[in-house]
This record gives C-alpha cells, structure tokens and sequence, in this order.
C-alpha cells in the first residue's frame, strides 16, 4: 500500500508574512524591483548580484497629505543601496532572509526623522539598521500646507539559496516533538523521548549533537557543520571538542527564539543523546540564549525535544523551522498550524483514496484579523488539482485562533503545504 507523506513547507524563502495597519487592501499586488549591474561594491565588499531579491509590498500606509506614490518613488531610488545592507548581512549569514517594516516620519521640510524598525523577519540589527539609516537620507518633497506624515513601509528581502534548497528538498527532514513540559535528568530525557507518542506518531529519539545543532539558526559557528567540532559525525566528543574558546557559542542575545529554529526561548537549555567519550557521567546540549554548545552531568536538570527522521516509508507531518516574525512572529505562526496539520492530512487523505497518484503544493492566503481570528483563508495557488481537498484545507486553516497580533493590526500570510505520495 502506499503511503502519503506530507510536509508542511514554511521556511524563508515560502514564507510571506507582512504586518499591516488597519484599513489596508490584501488584494494589492506586490511590485518586485528590478535587477541592477550583475556587480556592485559597497563599503569596501563585492557582493554577487542574482541571489537575493527585495520586493516592495504595495501594501505601505501613509498618514499625512503626502501621495503614496510619490513616496513610492523616492523609496525606489534607493534599493540599490538597500539591497547593498542586505547584501552585505548575507555575506555573513548566507542564508538570512525576511520582512523589514520600518515607521519613518517625513518633516514639512521633506527631511526624514525617525526612521525605525517596527517590525523584522531578518533578526540581524546591522541590516535593520542599514535600511533604516538609508530610509532616513530620503529627501521628500516639502510639504504645502506644513504637515508631518508618518509611514509605515515595508520591504521584503529574498533569497535565492534558501529557496533552491527547499524547492529541491533533497536532504533528510527531521520531525521535532513539542518540547517536553518540564526539565528533567538525562536518563528521563531518553525514556522521554524513546516512550513518546505525539499526534499518533511513535519512533522518537532524543536527538544526538549532530541532529540537536541542526535545530540552531543564526549562529554559523554551532550550526551543524560548524567550526564548533563537537561532533559524533566527526567523532569529538571529549570535553576538550569545545576548543578553541569561544568556538561552540555566539553573542549572548536576548531576542527569545532566536537561535533556535523550533522557537525555544534564550534561556531554554535541551540535551542530547551525546555522552562525553571523557566523562561518561555527562552529556553534550545546547543553551540557546548564545547557541552554546555545551556539557552538564547527567543528573542535571534541562528540557527534551525529541526527533525522528522523516524518509519516504513514514506517513506523517514535517515542518520546517522557521526564522521570528515581528508583530506576529513565524515561531507563533507555525506552532499554531502545527497543531492543525492532523487535520490538513485528513482532507489530502481523503483525496488520496480516490486519487491514488495525486501530488502537489497548496498555498493557502490567511489574513489574520486584529482579534487573532483568520477572517479570510482562500486557495493562493495549487498544482494539486482537487478543488474539494484544496478547499478543505482552507477550512481548516479558517478555524485556527491565533494569539492577537502586537500593534493591533493584521497579518498576511501565505502558507505552503506539499503533499508527496511515496512510489515504493
């Protein structure tokens, strides 16, 4: 018999989520920027054009008698060198991507003030900051009548190689539990995981070092492939794998989720099934609050995320992790439609018995009203071809109660369900 294998798709580079005000039209159309030269030099880096993209949502809200359009036009002239701020981040992080809303005030002289962040998919303060300085050298024209005008705008960051990487999917997809509701020791942490059943769904692990690093993002050094060599693949597991000092964590930060891609907070600390070949009374885990890789005896006290691997003899759910949103962060976003991919399953499910070959991708549009509620889930896109599993789906997505957005206003999001059927 064959089985279905469905994955929840919500990584960077499918992932649109932008925060509005009130009183915004969601059927407006997105407008892309056009290429510039194929090279460009910054700040002293060379930076290779065709891999990222920013888009400019026509979504911007003005307050003040100042035309849309007109700001539209001087905020365009500007995305070389916006583009030159995310750039130069990817340069360090390769694979940063997201959302970037900035509230700019533009003074009766024409002169920007104030020109902020509101709201950030990107989590790296130096292109935060880039952009907002950028935004902040616009000159406008004067105003007639003296008034300010406050903007809201956004600006969508692309980025080819997060995207090759999904589209293709060519590499092993882990499954993570829910976090386990208390810490506990090592050995209870094992037995944990290793009696888990979650949704239905049995086989868990706790997660070696290896698998654990791989739930880290936005710390290059103890992401898995690292130059942190605490490793089982590398076969460094002596408590002296954690040198050279300062080679297996990152800046402390205080940005809750950060660094972990399954949306722990800072302080949350998780083991891993990884012993110490030096002492093998301790266990190798990560910290998230620096991404640290680090050791604790096995009698101490930290949290369980269990894993599986997902390959195409499991008939389950898989999402992929996704990077923070800002008024409603993607953390949030995807731990609540994880809740309700049971339910997503059933209609492909039922689909599937009478269409055994049927495959495809469904992006959902939900626009998540003020009060958390989804006022509106409709079918974006679909290579799926039913209409009756297409627009289940939808329903389901219509009934999730999201926790309301910070700031009062709406979110849109454009959610991504691939549904493979496995040919063994």
């Amino acid at each position: 018999m064959k089985k279905v294998l469905f994955l929840v798709l919500s990584a960077a580079a499918f992932f649109t989520a932008l925060l509005f005000a009130d009183g915004v039209n969601p059927g407006e159309k997105s407008e892309e920027t056009t290429e510039t030269e194929e090279k460009s030099e910054t700040n002293g880096k060379i930076v290779a054009r065709g891999l990222t993209t920013i888009q400019i949502p026509n979504v911007a809200t003005v307050k003040g008698p100042l035309d849309k359009k007109v700001i539209d036009e001087h905020v365009r002239k500007i995305v070389p060198k916006l583009r030159f701020c995310y750039e130069n981040g990817v340069l360090k992080h390769p694979e940063i991507a997201g959302t970037v809303v900035l509230e700019f005030v533009i003074q009766p002289t024409g002169n920007v003030t104030e020109s902020k962040v509101v709201s950030t998919t990107m989590d790296d303060s130096d292109v935060e900051k880039c952009v907002a300085d950028q935004v902040g050298k616009i000159k406008f024209p004067a105003s007639k009548d003296a008034a300010t005008v406050v903007v809201n705008y956004p600006f969508v960051f692309r980025n080819a190689v997060i995207e090759e990487k999904v589209a293709k999917n060519d590499t092993p997809i882990l499954l993570w539990s829910s976090r386990s509701p208390e810490k506990m020791d090592w050995q209870s942490a094992s037995d944990y995981c290793r009696n888990l059943s979650e949704n239905g769904s049995e086989g868990w692990h706790l997660p070696n070092i290896d698998e654990l690093r791989k739930g880290i993002i936005g710390c290059p050094k103890t992401e898995f492939g690292g130059e942190c060599r605490v490793s089982e693949k590398n076969g460094c597991l002596s408590s002296d794998c954690r040198s050279p000092k300062g080679s297996c964590n990152c800046e402390r930060i205080a940005k809750g989720s950060f660094y972990s891609s399954n949306c722990d907070e800072d302080t949350i600390g998780l083991w891993s099934s990884s012993t110490l070949s030096d002492k093998p009374d301790s266990a190798w885990g990560v910290v998230f609050y620096s991404a640290m890789v680090g050791s604790s005896t096995k009698n101490g006290k930290f949290y369980a995320r269990c894993v599986k691997e997902l390959d195409s003899t499991d008939e389950t759910v898989s999402s992929e992790s996704p990077v923070i949103m800002g008024a409603l962060n993607r953390c949030t976003i995807d731990s609540y439609v994880r809740k309700s991919v049971w339910d997503v399953k059933k209609c492909y499910e039922k689909g599937h018995e009478k269409n055994p070959k049927m495959e495809g991708r469904v992006v959902i549009n939900m626009v998540i009203a003020a009060s958390g509620d989804v006022s509106s889930a409709k079918v974006q896109r679909s290579t799926l071809g039913d209409a009756e599993v297409e627009n289940c789906v939808a329903g389901v997505i219509k009934k999730i109660r999201f926790p309301k957005p910070k700031g009062g206003g709406i979110v849109i999001v454009n959610y991504p369900f691939v549904f493979k059927t496995n040919k063994n």
